[in-house]
């Protein structure tokens, strides 16, 4: 979409102008080399005007059609700060704002308008992100209160659908207004409202949407990370596959690092790999470079010279990708080092995959005895045994919020652990979270557990995972996961998706795309693009719960 809007102005001098949205968008997809390349010599943010005329600059407008963008388009247009306009929105334009617009262009310098359907953020080829900041109000929401909220969700999801052209079935969690609310409004646009624009006439098997509620499985996003990618965006943080060092321990000068499975060969073939693998792969890659440095050194004549010249910048380029991942590792390995992580996520994983009540009760409070152990690391145990144990220990839970009390935790998060049972508890949910609702269900996991599990820190599987495999499988329950109108739950009964979206309301994480990613290299569950309003970590979930239940 970039891309084709550039090539749109043609050839000349490009001043791109962007809104917050829409800069991380291009951000996570362009460097400024590769943009300066397409003749792109400004970005300048929507809101920022610019001091003085330059008319030699083609404007490259990209932004979201809201009012107030709008608003600022129009301010930009009277000012005539630039010699012509190429306008692009990200979405659906009204006609009242196309008409607001054409009033505005008073000097006559528009040249294009277009929708680009690209109000997401594109993570990996299979994971997308709305990129949403407060992602409480989800947790929240209640009809006729937040609509906007509930409209930014539809807003993403269209764009998505738009851009691959697919007019998809549609479905939602039984148990989850706000997902309903969701797919009724999606299905409201596609086959009503813009019927014509979603009109593909396309052959090539069915589209199926599912929109969930992070709600439903609240304890992915509670538990530690073990593969490079979760790990880094649990302990360090991504936004816009960037990662800051800048207020790490073992790096001595700021420093913003870019992991992209795009453009980085080595994180694209590690990034799900285990912390253990991840040390060797690193090792390797360290000694490979080693080998090409010490042959680098050894110039003795014009031919090794001219063969030194040739390799300098692809050597160059190595040597950044090596001392990044180093850097990484060393500052995940400090981390969970100094936080005794690896101690505190094997009782998650106990409380999470176990079934032995007392021996979890007594791990967590040996962990909340620790002082070693961070109060928020204690936190997420006690919520995992709260939402595990809920019905059968109250009494442990009890003494477990006491203790968290003597640890001087904050009240509000305090009060997290009866909210989170209110909100989240097993009579809220539609999924089997802890696989113990059925005979089948409970024989199906202590086989599991005896058979044991490749890691003791890897044994949780996300509740997606069996989900998106009965969907594909036609296995799914209609009472649980219903069609938005008779006519899609006639038209699908006797078929099984082709393609699958899902879509979680309130974030997803990246130990789903890992699973995601794994389902579709198997083809288990035919292709599966995963969807969220954002990509959590623990800390921002921790976040979110407080601001929506404690607040």
């Amino acid at each position: 979409y970039v891309l084709k809007m550039l090539h749109e102005a043609a050839v000349g001098m490009k001043a791109l102008i962007l809104d917050d949205f829409t800069m991380n968008v291009v951000s996570a997809a362009f460097t400024q080399t590769e943009l300066l390349q397409k003749e792109v010599f400004l970005v300048e943010k929507l809101h920022l005007h610019p001091d003085k005329k330059m008319q030699h600059l083609k404007a490259v407008c990209f932004v979201r059609p809201t009012n107030e963008n709008i608003a600022l388009v129009c301010e930009l247009l009277k000012a005539n700060t630039y010699g012509e306009y190429y306008l692009f929105f990200s979405n659906i334009l009204k006609e009242t704002h196309l008409q607001v617009l054409a009033e505005a262009d008073e000097h006559e310098s528009v040249r294009q308008v277009q929708e680009v359907f690209a109000s997401f953020l594109a993570v990996d080829p299979f994971l997308f992100t709305l990129d949403v900041p407060n992602n409480a109000d989800f947790i929240r929401w209640k009809p006729h209160t937040h609509l906007n909220t509930v409209d930014r969700v539809v807003e993403g999801l269209a764009a998505f659908l738009l851009s691959v052209k697919r007019r998809p079935t549609i479905r939602h969690q039984r148990s989850s207004e706000i997902s309903r609310r969701v797919a009724e409004d999606v299905r409201r646009l596609a086959y009503e409202q813009e019927s014509g624009l979603f009109d593909f006439r396309r052959s090539d098997g069915t589209l199926e949407l599912l929109v969930l509620d992070r709600m439903d499985d609240p304890v992915t996003p509670l538990l530690a990370q073990w593969t490079y990618q979760a790990m880094v965006h649990q302990l360090v943080g991504v936004k816009n596959n960037r990662v800051s060092l800048s207020d790490s321990a073992t790096s001595k000068e700021k420093q913003d690092i870019v992991i992209s499975s795009s453009s980085d060969a080595f994180f694209k073939e590690n990034m799900y790999a285990n912390y253990g693998d991840l040390a060797l792969s690193i090792k390797k890659l360290v000694d490979h470079f080693q080998t090409v440095s010490k042959m680098n050194k050894q110039i003795e004549s014009i031919e090794d010279m001219q063969r030194f010249i040739d390799s300098f910048p692809e050597f160059r380029q190595q040597s950044g990708n090596v001392s990044k991942h180093v850097a990484l590792m060393s500052e995940l390995s400090r981390i969970i080092g100094d936080d005794s992580l690896m101690a505190v996520s094997e009782v998650e994983q106990e409380i999470a995959c176990g079934s032995d009540r007392m021996y979890a009760f007594n791990a967590v409070t040996q962990q909340l005895a620790d002082t070693k152990v961070k109060s928020v690391e204690c936190l997420k145990l006690v919520l995992l045994f709260a939402l595990r144990y809920e019905k059968e220990g109250t009494r442990q839970v009890d003494e477990l919020v006491a203790a968290l009390v003597r640890r001087n935790v904050q009240p509000s998060h305090v009060k997290l652990v009866k909210e989170i049972v209110k909100y989240a508890g097993e009579a809220s949910r539609t999924g089997d979270l802890f696989g113990n609702r059925n005979f089948f269900a409970r024989a199906s996991k202590l086989v599991g557990g005896l058979k044991g599990a490749d890691n003791v820190y890897t044994q949780h599987q996300p509740l997606l995972v069996q989900t998106l495999v009965n969907l594909h499988k036609g296995k799914m329950k209609e009472s649980d996961y219903p069609y938005v109108s008779a006519a899609q739950r006639s038209g699908s009964r006797d078929t099984k998706p082709k393609d699958i979206l899902v879509f979680i309301i309130g974030g997803v994480t990246y130990e789903e795309a890992r699973f995601v990613a794994q389902l579709n290299e198997s083809g288990q569950g035919g292709h599966i693009t995963l969807g969220g309003t954002t990509i959590l970590n623990s800390g921002d979930f921790l976040r979110d719960l407080t601001a929506a239940l404690c607040m």
